[in-house]
């Protein structure tokens, strides 16, 4: 096994999007997943509906792990991988974790080394409902049309991935180790993911891509940006402001000698943004568009596993 110095990556994105994950529905109403704060409702997207589209795209993008028999197995009634699957041939099953169960061993598990937080939405719910009814479809069978309710929110939302970098390729339970060049592959691949992820719900594909997006590589695993990306809204200018001075807070903060800014990065779409010179002084020379931002912390996992950028 390789032992390489613990670092993570994190990266924490702000998006906009649409009613994302829906709960169980009651009758025919159609409810979002939902959680309370200081007095006002907030819709989000489950860490699990997150960690599926970064796998399907993952498969539709890059073909991970198709072509293979599925790793997943029902046996003793607890959906689990099957004892054959491994981390050097599923790729879900280094970068998400793993339960499977193996004779005269018992169970054994890994935890993700790709640690996803729910995305909440940065503006309350106002419980906007749409109410229709499929009359089309109805008409054309001959049959009564049949009433639905959908919960909307058209919102901004954030969150956050963080990557334990010594930790992917590397399984002590069947005694793997990658190649540096496959641990960087695969997190790069991440990487891409997060730029263009989307979501499909409801017949609708909603766009996740990051309006802003700020993180790194450092010498600790810390989700520092999680919690802290907040923003207003200014009604004359119709423009979203970010609010900066938490952020700046959060740069200036030491580990180890080294402040979180000298190993952070910032992407911004440029145009969205009401204070967008105020965010650039955030990291002078380090905010970039959004797709340099992860093209420059991909170079930085390349250095990080020793392995030569494909623009270098």
């Amino acid at each position: 096994m390789v032992n390489l110095q613990p670092k993570g990556l994190t990266v924490s994105v702000i998006f906009e999007a649409m009613s994302l994950n829906y709960g169980e529905g009651v009758g025919n109403i159609s409810e979002l997943k939902k959680l309370s704060r200081s007095g006002e409702l907030l819709s989000y997207e489950s860490r699990q509906a997150i960690r599926y589209d970064i796998y399907r795209m993952l498969k539709e993008l890059f073909s991970v792990d198709s072509g293979k028999e599925e790793p997943l197995t029902a046996e003793q009634d607890v959906v689990q991988f099957k004892p054959e699957a491994n981390i050097k041939d599923y790729v879900e099953a280094d970068l998400f974790g793993y339960m499977k169960t193996e004779k005269d061993r018992g169970a054994l598990t890994r935890p993700a080394v790709v640690r996803i937080t729910p995305a909440i939405s940065l503006e309350p719910m106002f419980l906007d409902v749409e109410f229709g009814i499929n009359l089309k479809f109805a008409q054309r069978a001959g049959t009564t049309p049949n009433p639905f309710q959908f919960e909307h929110h058209l919102s901004l939302y954030s969150y956050t991935v963080t990557i334990e970098l010594d930790r992917v390729g590397e399984d002590p339970n069947d005694n793997i180790s990658l190649e540096p060049s496959e641990k960087a592959r695969r997190v790069n691949m991440v990487l891409d993911v997060l730029k263009v992820l989307n979501r499909n719900i409801k017949g609708r594909m909603e766009n996740l891509n990051p309006l802003f997006s700020i993180g790194g590589v450092y010498n600790v695993k810390n989700p520092f940006f999680l919690g802290r990306l907040k923003v207003r809204y200014n009604r004359e200018m119709r423009k979203y402001l970010l609010e900066t001075s938490i952020i700046s807070s959060v740069l200036d903060m030491s580990f180890n000698g080294k402040k979180v800014k000298d190993n952070s990065y910032i992407g911004i779409v440029d145009g969205y943004w009401e204070n967008e010179e105020e965010i650039k002084e955030l990291l002078p020379e380090k905010v970039l568009n959004v797709n340099d931002f992860f093209e420059t912390l991909k170079n930085q996992v390349n250095q990080y596993y020793g392995v030569k950028s494909e623009t270098s």
